[in-house]
């Protein structure tokens, strides 16, 4: 839960401008291409059933906050000063973090397993990570676009530059996509020639109408 009443009006801006910069470099690099490594979760790598709390060392627990995750008996077992906080209040499976720089800068926006290791990178929406739809969020490796299932693991390769939410079992995808902001770089416009649909198992949906 995010609380803003106590804080301090300067607290408030640098908060809201911090996150809301992030968001904005998140729309603007879809097409970025870079080589960062990820972990596979795999069913010889099956998720884990360890539960993980979140606390914080900061006034409030809220967006942005310094980060550690502690177990039921109270060992830490992710530290402070490598994350902040992104909504996951519990981790069973996987968390959404922001990445801290040695500077305390926020970086990059990932989902995490229990083990510190780096599933895939949070697609931003509504200046916060995306939504589930039918059972799927869509995730970002090295720029492009696929999707993960609610244990974090990628069941769709992030293979698109675009792709849209799952609604009635198919998702809208690209390959070739252009992102537009507009002059107060406040709007965003995706534009494709070469826009289909895939069904959840990711084969192309013949005859679909766009």
């Amino acid at each position: 839960m995010v609380y803003l009443k106590r804080m301090k009006i300067s607290q408030v801006i640098l908060l809201v401008l911090s996150l809301a910069g992030i968001f904005s470099c998140g729309l603007k690099s879809q097409n970025q291409i870079t080589t960062h490594a990820y972990f596979d979760k795999t069913e010889s790598n099956p998720v884990t059933n360890r539960l993980l709390i979140a606390v914080t060392d900061e006034e409030f627990l809220q967006y942005g906050a310094r980060v550690a995750y502690i177990s039921i008996k109270g060992d830490t077992i992710i530290p402070f000063d490598k994350y902040a906080y992104l909504g996951t209040d519990t981790l069973r499976h996987y968390a959404n973090v922001i990445k801290l720089r040695k500077d305390n800068s926020y970086g990059r926006w990932v989902a995490i397993d229990g083990h510190q290791n780096t599933l895939y990178d949070i697609v931003p929406f509504d200046n916060g990570p995306d939504y589930f739809h039918e059972g799927l969020v869509r995730a970002k490796r090295n720029g492009k676009v696929g999707y993960a299932n609610e244990f974090g693991q990628i069941v769709i390769p992030c293979e698109y530059d675009f792709a849209w939410w799952f609604d009635q079992g198919k998702a809208e995808v690209t390959f070739n996509a252009k992102v537009i902001r507009d002059k107060y770089d406040e709007h965003t416009i995706i534009e494709s020639d070469e826009w289909f649909y895939i069904d959840k198992s990711g084969n192309k949906v013949k005859n679909a109408i766009h």
